[in-house]
């Protein structure tokens, strides 16, 4: 099974997002996940890469032209260079299993509504999960809320991803994924 993550690339950002990081790809990695991500070297995205690349997991590198150059750094995983980000994402939930948002900017906060529409507009019964066990990503879904509240959206789009909060709330979304393994949350 693939899973799609979607991180930061900085450096700078704080080690408690690094460690979270570290400690979810050391657990999807362990239990047989192959990764898809954005074929980037520093912050998360290094994390990732190292990590699963510890476990001897198959590493599957998405990136754009711009971003190309990192790839010589990255020797031990499938490289796809595309025109754009749009495609690129794309293909990030085509080739996924489970689509995971982790720490990460506006790159991330996009692929996340990205990855939203996706499952949500066209059917697509990929799980999508947003990891915010440090409140990272309570700003997002205060927008959801905010956007329920005015009535732009309903209730019902929190039908169509997971928030978990603790690493404790991703296992279990994990497991219950692996478990019943038809893409049903």
């Amino acid at each position: 099974m693939r899973v799609t993550i979607s991180s930061s690339s900085r450096d700078e950002i704080d080690q408690i997002y690094k460690d979270e990081a570290e400690r979810v790809c050391e657990y999807l990695a362990s239990t047989g996940w192959d990764l898809n991500w954005g074929s980037g070297s520093h912050g998360i995205m290094g994390i990732c890469y190292n990590v699963f690349n510890k476990y001897n997991r198959n590493i599957y590198g998405y990136t754009t032209r711009k971003y190309a150059d990192e790839i010589d750094e990255l020797p031990n995983a499938q490289h796809t260079i595309y025109d754009t980000t749009i495609e690129l994402k794309d293909n990030f939930v085509k080739d996924a299993d489970m689509l995971l948002v982790l720490a990460g900017g506006t790159g991330s906060v996009s692929e996340f509504f990205t990855y939203l529409e996706e499952v949500r507009s066209n059917d697509v019964d990929t799980p999508l999960i947003l990891y915010n066990e440090s409140h990272l990503f309570d700003s997002t879904i205060a927008v959801i809320n905010d956007l329920i509240s005015k009535k732009f959206n309903s209730e019902s789009i929190f039908e169509y991803f997971k928030i978990a909060n603790s690493f404790e709330e991703f296992k279990s979304i994990v497991d219950d994924i692996k478990k019943n393994d038809n893409k049903k949350l």
